[in-house]
C-alpha cells in the first residue's frame, strides 16, 4: 500500500469516528446530572477566585448546586436558572459573560490583541531585513 493511500485511508478513518463522536453528542440525551453539572461549570463561586460551583470545595458552592439541582428537579430551564443566579449575585457571578453592555470589552479585547499580533507578525515579514541592507 502506497504511502498516499495510507493517509487517505487514515483521513476517512478519522473522519468517520469525529462523525460518530459527533452523532453521540448530538442524538444523546443529557441526564438532570449532566445538566446540574454543566450549569455548575458556567456558574463562579462567589468566594473562590474565578472557580466553577461545580468544582469549588466551599460551603457556599456546595448550596449553589444544590439550589441548581433543586431548579432541575423543578423543571426550570437553564436560562431560568441562570437568570436566578444573576438576579442575585449580577452577571459577574457567571465564567461567560454576556455579550452585551459592559463585558462587551472583555469579550472583544482577546480579538482586538490577536489581530494586533498578527499585523505585527505580518509586517515584519515584509519588511525587509535591515542587516541585509547595511551590508549590501
Amino acid at each position: 500500500m502506497s504511502e498516499r493511500m495510507r493517509r487517505i485511508l487514515a483521513a476517512i478513518v478519522t473522519l468517520a469516528l469525529a462523525g460518530v463522536v459527533v452523532a453521540g453528542l448530538v442524538m444523546g440525551e443529557e441526564s438532570e446530572s449532566d445538566r446540574v453539572r454543566a450549569l455548575g461549570t458556567r456558574i463562579k463561586c462567589p468566594v473562590c477566585q474565578g472557580e466553577p460551583i461545580v468544582d469549588s470545595p466551599a460551603e457556599t458552592a456546595r448550596a449553589m448546586m444544590d439550589i441548581v439541582a433543586e431548579r432541575v428537579d423543578a423543571g426550570e430551564t437553564d436560562e431560568q436558572i441562570i437568570a436566578y443566579f444573576t438576579d442575585r449575585y449580577g452577571d459577574g457571578i457567571l465564567l461567560d459573560p454576556p455579550f452585551e453592555g459592559r463585558t462587551l470589552a472583555l469579550w472583544l479585547l482577546p480579538v482586538v490583541a490577536l489581530a494586533a499580533g498578527i499585523a505585527l507578525i505580518l509586517g515584519r515579514r515584509r519588511a525587509p531585513d535591515r542587516r541585509e541592507e547595511a551590508e549590501a
